[in-house]
């Protein structure tokens, strides 16, 4: 294959999608679980949880935003 498979729009759209998808399950998924884990495991009012809930989510951010720029800065991989 020529080296201008690295700029397919498709490989680019393929790629955007799959690393988009990885954030979103990063920063959603800690905010998921401990919503439910402070609600039936530790049995605490639903303003507790969705307080709880809500710091996880603003840390998962951070993360996520650190993660996003990794992701960018990263070459993308041959043959994909």
């Amino acid at each position: 294959m020529s080296g201008d498979d690295s700029k397919n729009p498709v490989n680019i759209i393929g790629r955007v999608y799959a690393v988009s998808t990885l954030l979103a399950v990063i920063i959603a998924v800690p905010a998921v679980v401990v919503a439910v884990v402070s609600h039936f495991v530790f049995d605490q009012p639903i303003i507790v949880t969705l307080a709880a809930s809500l710091i996880s989510l603003f840390i998962s951010m951070g993360f996520g935003i650190r993660l996003a720029k990794k992701f960018a800065k990263a070459p993308p991989k041959d043959g994909q």
